[in-house]
């Protein structure tokens, strides 16, 4: 490098370091949330100059769906799996309470005999769609907790679709079968 480079060099570096402010660098930071309060934001309704539209909110990406809208997706197909997920999940976290076969026959039903939990065959609880079930497993009822941060929405429906599933099955008449389970029913109890 030529003397005369160098020296252009040095004063570039000069000049670009006279610039920085490094105060901020050398400043302890605030431990206490009051920084928090400093910061700049903007409100959500609030004009930005920021964005090409003016506005401060976002649309989201297209097919995002909220965390809090997940109970509003379509109940899934009914399936076997769906089903054998759902049996796991009743098993869980309903069975303590609405007995293995959901008709409230349990150690903790026996706990509660001024109000114990429900049997699930019921003829109003048999009356509540797939849909209902789920709510009332996120929601709650009466003394019953809501069960949301403990079953995923997924985990919810399949609980619902395998309590109504149970309701059928502890009702099924043979007559009412399709003839191909009558038979294997008939060459099983032979």
């Amino acid at each position: 490098m030529t003397p005369r480079v160098l020296l252009a060099f040095v004063i570039a570096a000069a000049a670009a370091g006279a610039g920085c402010d490094n105060r901020q660098a050398i400043r302890a930071p605030d431990p206490t949330l009051a920084r928090m309060l400093l910061q700049r934001r903007a409100d959500p309704y609030e004009a930005s100059a920021a964005f090409a539209n003016g506005m401060t909110m976002r649309t989201p990406p297209q097919g995002t769906v909220p965390r809090d809208a997940e109970d509003d997706r379509a109940p899934p197909r009914v399936t076997r799996g769906l089903l054998a997920a759902g049996r796991v999940g009743f098993e869980r976290i309903c069975a303590a309470c609405h007995g293995m076969t959901g008709d409230s026959v349990s150690v903790v039903a026996t706990k509660m005999p001024r109000r114990p939990p429900p049997s699930l065959h019921e003829d109003r609880i048999r009356a509540m769609s797939r849909d209902e079930i789920q709510t009332v497993i996120a929601r709650g009822y009466g003394l019953m907790p809501s069960y949301a941060e403990l079953l995923f929405a997924d985990e919810r429906w399949a609980v619902a679709s395998y309590v109504k599933a149970l309701q059928l099955s502890q009702r099924a008449r043979i007559a009412d079968l399709p003839p191909f389970v009558r038979a294997e029913f008939a060459r099983r109890t032979l």
